[in-house]
């Protein structure tokens, strides 16, 4: 019987190779033994980060869909039988032309004399910056989601943040919202697609009915858009695969202000 397995390698800052290897085995368990040392060796030579721990891959119960093993290191999706699924991001990366790191940085280091070794480095750490930054107001969000009610009852809301900027924009973001109900960090699946994400805040309108919205904290958002919107609407059509109605999609941006924008589900 034949069986093909697929990995998903992190490799630069929202950027995987996913290699597919296709071998004749008797079990999915004799296919997968043979494949992992292959992919190891991928992973070793190509990874951003150090090969995760199997112990990493936690089983979620996903707000629709039923459950769903997910790996927090690699951002990636299985099943029992260890099929990797299509997230949000992969299927919106997969539609954009990829950044060419090596090309670019070579030719901005001659035209400007410096070395290109410097420049990738600088650019990497720009990177974890901004991706620190997007977690921390993330986190803050959602924390502040789950237990304001908690640190209300503490007598202390500095028990949900106290940093004079991630406050600002939480509080910010909330104020006027105080009424709507919602979910934080939503877990979706649709087993029959392998298809499968985590939605940043799920407004709920009505019975199965909702409006997806996701926080960038990017310093420009502008050329971004369509991305973004293809991604929410993968997870829109998961949504609507678990029966719901997604009645839009929203982007709260976060420059120092919050802005917001809205659009139609696109099929996909």
């Amino acid at each position: 019987m034949k069986y093909t397995i697929t990995s998903t390698i992190p490799v630069v800052q929202y950027g995987n190779i996913i290699p597919s290897i296709e071998v004749e085995a008797e079990t999915f368990d004799e296919a997968r033994n043979m494949v992992l040392p292959e992919i190891e060796k991928l992973w070793a030579k190509y990874g951003e980060k150090q090969l995760p721990s199997k112990t990493k891959r936690k089983l979620i119960q996903a707000f629709v869909g039923g459950s769903i093993f997910y790996d927090d290191d690699s951002h990636t999706y299985t099943n029992q039988k260890g099929e990797v699924y299509m997230s949000g991001s992969q299927y919106a990366k997969s539609l954009e032309k990829p950044f060419d790191l090596e090309r670019i940085s070579e030719a901005m280091a001659k035209k400007f004399g410096v070395d290109a070794k410097d420049i990738k480095e600088m650019w990497a750490l720009k990177g974890e910056i901004s991706t620190g930054f997007g977690t921390a107001i993330h986190k803050a969000l959602e924390m502040y989601g789950r237990y304001n009610g908690l640190a209300t009852s503490l007598e202390k809301t500095t028990h949900l943040h106290d940093q004079p900027v991630i406050k600002q924009a939480v509080e910010s973001f909330y104020k006027g919202r105080e009424n709507e109900k919602a979910v934080n960090e939503v877990f979706i699946v649709d087993h029959q697609a392998k298809r499968a994400g985590q939605i940043d805040r799920l407004l709920i309108t009505g019975d199965k009915k909702c409006i997806i919205t996701d926080f960038k904290t990017n310093s420009v958002i502008e050329g971004k858009l369509e991305s973004y919107w293809i991604q929410l609407s993968f997870y829109a059509a998961i949504l609507q695969a678990n029966g719901w109605d997604v009645e839009g999609l929203r982007i709260h941006h976060f420059d120092g202000e919050w802005h917001d924008y809205e659009h139609k589900v696109l099929p996909l």
